[in-house]
């Protein structure tokens, strides 16, 4: 009696979790949508420099553990800042609108140069993806009246782990981080969204809670923090007698909440 009991609290706990994550899933998709008509889908430098100025006060309090990784999460931000977000071989798809549509997938060469079409070429050199576009345009417009001009950063990163089709891909820099393990073929049914970490190299850079918070809050991954070659790995959940069930129901929560993400 007392195994039925205790394998019958998994399932309403795994249960509690499914509903949980899609209805905090759903929230992130409002905030996510306001986000976008109020601040933009890219962190930008103030946001980053808030950011920065957080970690570097957190960095002063608290235990020994706890204002080392605050300290090192300053210099990180203090060194994007520095640098940028763009490495060689970072392709940006760029949309040049004058008396037709001009659409180019361009390379970031040697030097942090961005080959633009039709011989154009900008520096990149500390430069972060939320001020692309304006650079972009910047120089455009000096040979081309453009009525319209649209900057997409591609970023190649890993989604692995607990979804359908693992692998590596070119993802826009502003997509969701539900959307990134969508386009993966979503999360299978042993997934455990819960579970899910960042690493970069060998190095686990995002824990699962503050994964299992950025995907509740909405955030793209650009927002996230994310790098060229990170890796965004699906957590596992541990089996229960009812674990299929439960890993479908799971799943279905995930692919409801981007779809209705999608929609807003």
């Amino acid at each position: 009696m007392s195994r039925e009991n205790s394998v019958l609290q998994n399932v309403r706990r795994q249960s509690l979790l499914a509903l949980t994550f899609a209805v905090t899933a759903l929230v992130g998709a409002t905030r996510q949508a306001h986000a976008q008509a109020t601040q933009g889908l890219l962190v930008s430098r103030e946001e980053l420099t808030a950011r920065a100025e957080r970690a570097e006060s957190a960095s002063m309090t608290g235990d020994e553990q706890s204002r080392s990784r605050s300290a090192l999460a300053a210099a990180s931000i203090r060194q994007r800042l520095r640098e940028g977000d763009f490495q060689v071989g970072d392709r940006v798809i760029v949309k040049i609108v004058s008396d037709k549509a001009h659409v180019d997938t361009v390379v970031v060469r040697s030097g942090h140069i961005l080959d633009l079409p039709d011989k154009m070429s900008v520096s990149v050199d500390g430069v972060l993806r939320s001020e692309l576009r304006d650079r972009v345009a910047y120089e455009v417009l000096k040979y081309v009246k453009a009525t319209e001009i649209e900057v997409t950063p591609l970023m190649r990163v890993g989604i692995l782990g607990e979804v359908s089709k693992p692998g590596y891909f070119a993802l826009a820099s502003d997509i969701p981080i539900t959307d990134a393990i969508m386009g993966a073929g979503g999360p299978t049914t042993s997934a455990d969204l819960q579970a899910s970490i960042v690493r970069r190299g060998t190095e686990a850079i995002r824990s699962a809670e503050e994964t299992r918070t950025a995907i509740a809050h909405g955030l793209t991954l650009d927002q996230f923090g994310l790098n060229a070659g990170d890796e965004l790995v699906v957590g596992r959940r541990h089996e229960t007698n009812a674990g299929t069930v439960l890993g479908m129901l799971g799943s279905v929560a995930a692919i409801f909440a981007v779809v209705v993400a999608a929609h807003h």
